[in-house]
């Protein structure tokens, strides 16, 4: 089996394309037999744009997980549930899509599209297909709270970050425990954009070991520069929105 994982949304994207970059993050985790998309970041034209481009069939995804409570990653929901007549599957923080009111930050579902969600709440270990797992939440300095998405292929693992404002180091451990295996690949945002330069050293001494860092662009390139800083320049590659990493 050979896992794909693609770029469906992020602040940048591929240049010479159409593809749309803008704030949000969403990445499609496509394993052969299924597809599960891993958050679906901010604006709905923008998600519905991006799959049209990259010829994702809306009624293919399996299954959608959200990673946080954070606009970026859950707002866009409507944009792939408008296009779909079947019902799916939606594994995210308990109540994220409860009812959009004036004081309500919540992303909201629409009326007609509420009807083809079966939510299934996050925050622990769970198989969403074989080879797909969410984590338990991991929480920041500040209490906000995100779990990860673990992708097996044999014996190759990957870890799918939505934000990763945590310090990734008990993650990383919980993984390698959890799945007997070493992480080979780290995929997805880091959220170093106003951590401070200590900060950033700290996160690379934790993904030090893991062959193939593949960071998004959503939270912003200090961070990011500042990891290759003490990474190397080749060690942190980008993962633009069309970009595409195999898990083999």
């Amino acid at each position: 089996m050979t896992t794909r994982i693609t770029c469906v949304y992020d602040e940048g994207s591929q240049p010479n394309t159409s593809l749309i970059g803008a704030k949000g993050t969403s990445l499609l985790v496509d394993t052969g037999d299924k597809k599960i998309l891993f958050n679906v970041g901010l604006r709905d034209r923008y998600l519905s744009h991006n799959m049209d481009f990259l010829d994702i069939d809306p009624e293919s995804i399996d299954a959608v997980v959200i990673s946080q409570s954070n606009p970026t990653a859950s707002s866009a929901i409507n944009g792939l549930l408008k296009r779909r007549e079947n019902p799916i599957d939606v594994y995210c923080p308990e109540g994220l899509y409860g009812e959009r009111t004036f004081l309500s930050r919540s992303p909201g579902i629409t009326v007609e599209n509420r009807s083809k969600v079966v939510f299934h709440p996050v925050g622990s270990w769970q198989e969403i297909v074989p080879g797909i797992e969410t984590t338990p939440f991991y929480k920041d300095i500040r209490g906000y709270g995100e779990t990860f998405m673990v992708v097996t292929d044999g014996a190759k693992v990957a870890i799918l970050s939505g934000r990763c404002s945590c310090y990734p180091d008990a993650l990383i451990a919980d993984v390698k425990d959890h799945t007997g295996r070493d992480v080979k690949a780290f995929i997805g945002p880091v959220c170093l954009e106003k951590r401070k330069k200590p900060v950033a050293a700290a996160y690379a001494d934790m993904l030090r070991d893991i062959p193939d860092l593949y960071v998004n662009h959503c939270v912003g390139r200090d961070g990011i520069v500042n990891l290759r800083v003490n990474l190397g320049l080749e060690a942190v590659k980008d993962f633009y929105v069309g970009d595409v990493y195999t898990l083999n």
